[in-house]
């Protein structure tokens, strides 16, 4: 690793004088150096533990990074909080920088420091993945053919023997998945490209296409429409927006490609849908992430969802398998009112208990009227 020689107290005045800048720009800036120090908020984190808490870019939609040389040495990357900020305020940021971090360094250090235009996001894009591909190339083996120990679907934060069984390329694999899960979560309401994904999580879209269908055993697409369709069919029943603001609110541009899309998932058309479904009160749904294990059932994803979401709820013996009759106070009603539930926005004839979730996307629990069933 490339060292300088920095005092402490260079490295204050740099922590104070990108705190400034952020102060004056209304940028969030963060700089981080090889040397393992991260300057934020005018401090200086040293700790690999705090690093990692205080360099958190996924609460950050959008973000630039400069990289920062010293005599021609890499030496770290300035980071700015893009949203809401033009690309001409971008760069402009960058000589802004160049010459605050030359004005705190000694001068009698000889060095020059330079700040590098921001790189584009299709630049982060294939560095991750070159990372990725060394790390494999150094082990002699394909990242994809490499054991998974996580068992497809578990966290690695479930026990520590899993953690110490993950290969870096491993940890790489589930962290990037995980990423694009939640980046997925936040845009699902948005015209979502696996190349728009695969860039926000610096994978190739070829690669992340694969590591998607071998991790969740769901191609990238179905994962994406199935997650829109679960959203619209709660729309659908629960409000009277017309379905063409329907169709736009979830990214779909044509109402007609929705239709179809639609009709190919649920069966029915959406107005057939609405129809039908005039009497559902109240929808739960729970989105597929990498917290379903591989064994697990829809009765134990989904009685987790409730727990973790402080949602009462209670299930008595049927014929042998649970069944959930009350949620969040709702309760089944003389026999003619109760709680179903629906997997890829369709519902199954078998109880919540014998459906493994492997392959799945998005599951609802609808309270509605068995009438209409």
């Amino acid at each position: 690793m490339l060292t300088y020689p920095l005092e402490q107290k260079d490295y204050g005045a740099l922590a104070e004088a990108i705190d400034s800048f952020s102060r004056i720009t209304q940028i969030q800036t963060v700089f981080y150096t090889l040397d393992g120090n991260l300057l934020k908020d005018g401090h200086i984190y040293s700790d690999p533990a705090e690093i990692q808490q205080n360099l958190d870019l996924s609460s950050l939609e959008i973000y630039s990074i400069f990289p920062v040389t010293i005599n021609h040495g890499f030496w770290g990357c300035v980071i700015c909080n893009s949203v809401n900020v033009s690309q001409q305020r971008i760069y402009l940021s960058r000589s802004y920088l160049e010459n605050i971090v030359n004005e705190v360094i000694d001068p009698d250090l000889n060095m020059k420091v330079a700040v590098w235009d921001a790189l584009a996001s299709d630049q982060l894009s294939q560095i991750r993945y070159l990372g990725t591909l060394l790390k494999a190339s150094s082990s002699g083996h394909d990242p994809l053919e490499k054991k998974i120990s996580l068992n497809h679907h578990d966290s690695i934060n479930d026990s520590k023997a899993a953690d110490e069984n993950l290969t870096t390329s491993e940890d790489d694999m589930h962290k990037s998945l995980s990423a694009a899960i939640q980046y997925i979560g936040k845009n699902i309401r948005q015209t979502i490209s696996l190349d728009e994904v695969a860039q926000e999580v610096f994978l190739s879209p070829s690669y992340l296409s694969r590591i998607f269908k071998k991790v969740l055993d769901v191609n990238f697409i179905d994962y994406i429409n199935n997650q829109k369709i679960a959203i619209a069919c709660e729309k659908l029943a629960l409000t009277q927006l017309p379905i063409c603001h329907v169709s736009n609110q979830i990214g779909f541009s044509q109402t007609s490609y929705f239709t179809k899309i639609f009709k190919h998932r649920t069966g029915l058309t959406p107005s057939e849908y609405r129809h039908h479904n005039s009497d559902i009160q109240k929808v739960y749904t729970i989105r597929r992430d990498l917290s379903w294990h591989e064994n697990d059932t829809i009765f134990d994803v989904s009685t987790r969802y409730f727990k973790k979401n402080h949602i009462n709820y209670f299930s008595q013996p049927v014929n042998g398998y649970p069944y959930i009759n009350n949620i969040g106070g709702l309760a089944d009603s003389a026999g003619n009112r109760g709680w179903i539930y629906t997997v890829d926005c369709k519902q199954p004839t078998a109880p919540a208990s014998s459906i493994s979730t492997n392959g799945l996307s998005v599951v609802q629990w609808v309270f509605t009227s068995y009438d209409n069933l």
